[in-house]
């Protein structure tokens, strides 16, 4: 047998050794995922026949709106945060900084819609 033909033991890699770059990347597409999520509002709304800046939409617009825009917007921020804590949990302190990023970055979002959906419930 030849040395070719040997296979090298490997390292074992450490538990959350690659998700610390994920939560990076994650935290990297928050900002386009959030243009994003802007104009797939504006865009549901001419689907469904109305206009946003009116406020004449009926709840269940609002609602069907709402909830597909924060679904777009919020699934780099639980990246960020899923992988985050898979860092932290292997051992990687630095997985904190992108996981609390992640939950600040999504916490925003989600008041805004959840006031603008009120507030044109009880209008």
């Amino acid at each position: 047998m030849t040395t070719d033909q040997v296979e090298q033991p490997t390292a074992p890699r450490p538990a959350g050794s690659g998700g610390l770059a994920r939560a990076w990347i994650a935290v990297v597409l928050i900002p386009g995922f959030f243009m994003l999520a802007f104009a797939l509002g504006y865009v549901l709304y001419d689907l469904l026949g109305y206009q946003p800046e009116n406020d004449d939409a009926p709840l269940w617009v609002d609602l069907v709106v709402a909830v597909l825009v924060l679904a777009v917007a919020l699934a780099p921020c639980a990246g960020a945060v899923m992988y985050g804590r898979q860092a932290t949990r292997g051992g990687d302190r630095r997985g904190r900084i992108p996981m609390t990023i992640g939950v600040l970055a999504g916490l925003a979002p989600t008041a805004l819609t959840v006031v603008t959906s009120v507030a044109g419930a009880l209008d």
